[in-house]
């Protein structure tokens, strides 16, 4: 049973209109693993195998209660582009025979689970079995599926009717108060506990005053407490939520790349970067990308009015006569400051020596000092 594992259609995760029990998916899923490992779309399996690998109770009507469920269901896939293609049950047949239960999959199902290479790289979802099984709560397992169909790509959004829907919990929470106290409060923190790469979250989007909406989250485990140790943290984390608010951005976050990017540029420069992204209202191909862009758009810009005060201070001097050349000198030292690649607080501290500069010999001490620092 630990190393028992079943590569899992994507389309066969997210089961809806007839909501099975957490046994009945524990069941279904120790089946594919039986169909794939034999490469055929028909078994005849005991009861007592079933019964042994996973644990569950042993009486014949609940495992008869399973199989009569998963051929009742029937699934509607989807595309990409969230157009339904098809429609198959679960189970295509069983019955009980003399060496067990004679059990067989549709055609749909089992070239899914039996096709070449790069078939399963694009279809499949790998699915731990021992993990479900450690799971209490009976919603658990539908939410541990989801997830891990959308472990690698953002989660998507769901209405809380179809959230009822998938739970079969339509009738059982009228109220969305209880729904999120009883179910999606209880699921998260079960799947938290156990995941060992990701922590999930989740976010209400209300119609007028009523929640309408759950948009699911993830983040990777402690990198929230890796951005609470900079500065600005705080600021970084709230920024890069409500960047995350504009639908386009949401869709190609990459948390991946955020990391890079943080650590490569100022972080108020991000931030910056950010608030920008946050007013696009168009496709965007590449997060990472896109937002290095606005970040070094900032930084050119900063660099450009330096560039600009400086011509004006100098045609100023050369007019009137006023501008001293330590002063000139200064100006421009100070645009070695604000290109160099120095710590935000470095150049503020560097900015602040010069502007208290008087003499040339003050400033040449100052330019010793900055040559320690790579800037000359």
């Amino acid at each position: 049973m630990k190393k028992l594992i079943v590569h899992k259609p994507n389309q066969l995760i997210e089961i809806v209109g007839n909501p099975i029990s957490s046994g009945g998916l524990v069941a279904y899923n120790f089946l594919l693993h039986k169909f794939q490992q034999e490469k055929t779309d028909k078994i005849i399996i005991s009861m007592s195998e079933i019964f042994n690998s996973l644990e569950i109770s042993d009486k014949y009507e609940d495992l008869y209660n399973y199989l009569n469920s998963l051929q009742k269901t029937r699934v509607q896939s989807k595309d990409a582009k969230g157009k339904v293609w098809g429609s198959f049950s679960l189970l295509a047949e069983y019955k009980k025979v003399d060496d067990g239960i004679f059990i067989q999959i549709p055609n749909t199902i089992f070239r899914a689970l039996c096709g070449d290479e790069k078939e399963k790289d694009f279809y499949y979802t790998t699915i731990k079995l021992l993990e479900q099984t450690a799971y209490k709560c009976s919603y658990t397992i539908i939410f541990y599926e989801i997830f891990k169909k959308y472990e690698k790509i953002n989660l998507p959004i769901y209405s809380i009717d179809e959230l009822k829907e998938i739970t079969g919990t339509k009738e059982k929470y009228t109220e969305y108060k209880y729904f999120k106290r009883d179910v999606l409060f209880k699921v998260i923190e079960e799947i938290n506990r156990f995941d060992s790469k990701y922590d999930y979250s989740f976010e209400e989007k209300k119609l007028g005053r009523k929640v309408n909406a759950i948009k699911f989250l993830k983040v990777e485990k402690n990198v929230i407490d890796l951005l609470l140790d900079n500065e600005l943290s705080e600021k970084l984390v709230k920024t890069i939520e409500k960047a995350r608010k504009n639908r386009f951005v949401d869709l190609v976050y990459s948390q991946k790349a955020m990391d890079k990017i943080i650590k490569k540029y100022d972080e108020i420069d991000v931030v910056k970067g950010l608030n920008e992204l946050y007013k696009y209202n168009s496709e965007i191909k590449n997060f990472s990308k896109i937002l290095i862009s606005k970040i070094d758009d900032i930084k050119n810009s900063k660099i450009e009015l330096i560039k600009k005060k400086v011509k004006i201070e100098v045609k100023s001097e050369v007019v009137e006569s006023v501008q001293s050349e330590l002063d000139l000198e200064k100006e421009k030292l100070s645009i070695v400051v604000m290109q160099s690649g120095l710590p935000t607080t470095k150049k503020i501290h560097l900015f602040t020596q010069l502007s208290k500069i008087e003499t040339v010999e003050e400033l040449e001490k100052f330019r010793l000092e900055m040559k320690r620092h790579f800037l000359l």
